[in-house]
């Protein structure tokens, strides 16, 4: 699976899917996304865009997910907590729905981890806990990457503890995956 996907290859995997103004929606959002995380780079040394465009391409071509609202959400997932971009401006742009998953997927620092993932699965009717395993899948399929070994060691954790029962209730592919790449760290560890 290649997992350097450019927005020209989501927007084509969309085209027969979506209308005209869905695409064009979908662009802003990763124009947006491209403008809040401009100068950030994942640990990998990757530009950050392309960690919300893999989620996206994600929701696309392993779920077969074509909603504008998920694919806008996946794009925009890191927006609120990475840069000044607000809620607001994200419901004015994009719609209250939109800013609603967005906002479910930012973490505060004042909320624990699970109260955080608890509130994402309450909301499923969003689709906001897709796009977060989606999210939590991209970031363990590059976790061999990073330089950090607290990091990798958090994610192997918090994977098995929350993300693996929480996938397990909402998606038996992303379980798999999941389960999966787990075992490839695990396995590039040793």
């Amino acid at each position: 699976m290649t997992y350097e996907r450019s927005y020209e290859y989501l927007e084509a995997r969309l085209l027969n899917h979506l209308d005209e103004h869905q695409i064009a929606k979908i662009r802003s959002a990763y124009q947006t996304a491209e403008k809040a995380h401009t100068g950030q780079l994942r640990d990998e040394g990757t530009p950050y865009i392309i960690h919300p465009l893999r989620v996206a391409v994600s929701l696309v071509d392993e779920l077969q997910i074509y909603s504008p609202r998920l694919v806008c959400s996946a794009l925009l997932h890191d927006v609120i907590e990475d840069s000044p971009t607000t809620r607001e401006e994200l419901a004015s742009l994009f719609g209250e729905d939109v800013a609603q998953i967005v906002w479910l997927l930012t973490k505060f620092e004042d909320v624990s981890l699970a109260d955080y993932l608890a509130a994402i699965e309450a909301a499923r009717e969003t689709g906001a806990p897709i796009v977060k395993l989606c999210d939590r899948l991209d970031n363990l399929r590059f976790l061999g990457h990073s330089p950090r070994a607290d990091k990798r060691e958090r994610y192997i954790r918090t994977t098995e503890a929350y993300y693996l029962p929480m996938a397990k209730r909402i998606n038996s592919y992303l379980h798999a995956e999941l389960h999966r790449s787990l075992e490839e760290v695990r396995t590039g560890l040793k």
